[in-house]
């Protein structure tokens, strides 16, 4: 049996995660939610933890900025976000990109953010089953077929954008965003590529013991 996938939730009302884990459960999405009240507090757990989606109320940030918190989070998996209008205009760059999804801020949206958390995990999931799916007798070496035919470009395409970055100040305004937008699709492949090596190699092995 597969370990289910976990959600971190990150919000000051430890009610929100609660509320979230009793809607997913009445779904086809089995998760584990884990809460944290702080961003600090996330920043210990999210490692650890690998979340499959990661739920941020945006008001734990309190004045910071939401825009770099989603960006840091988002290097572990997809993040659904309680935002303003404010931010959620800052964000449509990473929303177009299918980094992140966003919904209004309060309590009457926690189902919304549910919903869209599962439908996450579901596609997550869909994802798995298809490359379980094209399993062959010579596709035992498929894990690490994976990381080395996607790990060395998206290395490259990462280390140049965060170069560019790093240039900022000679770049056209416009074009900020995007490189922004391409690293952080690049790091979202890396660890979906991890991830699904790993749920390979794990199977593999359960395969031969068994």
């Amino acid at each position: 049996m597969p370990r289910p996938s976990i959600v971190l939730v990150i919000s000051s009302d430890e009610g929100c995660s609660e509320r979230i884990g009793a809607w997913l459960a009445e779904g086809p999405a089995a998760c584990e939610v884990c809460h944290a009240g702080t961003m600090q507090q996330a920043r210990r757990l999210v490692e650890r933890l690998l979340p499959g989606v990661v739920f941020l109320d945006a008001r734990v940030i309190a004045g910071g900025d939401v825009r770099a918190a989603v960006r840091e989070l988002a290097r572990y998996g997809p993040v659904v976000t309680a935002v303003s209008p404010e931010n959620a205009r800052e964000l449509s760059v990473l929303v177009v990109a299918g980094t992140v999804d966003c919904v209004p801020e309060g309590e009457e949206f926690v189902e919304l953010a549910a919903a869209l958390i599962e439908r996450r995990l579901l596609a997550a999931r869909r994802l798995l089953e298809r490359v379980e799916a094209a399993e062959s007798e010579e596709s035992g070496d498929f894990g690490s077929l994976l990381r080395h035919e996607l790990n060395n470009p998206l290395t490259g395409i990462l280390g140049n954008a965060e170069m560019l970055l790093h240039r900022r100040q000679w770049l056209p305004q416009d074009a900020v965003p995007r490189l922004e937008t391409i690293a952080d699709l690049a790091v979202r492949l890396r660890e979906t590529v991890r991830r699904l090596s790993s749920a390979w190699e794990s199977r593999q092995r359960a395969q031969h013991i068994g």
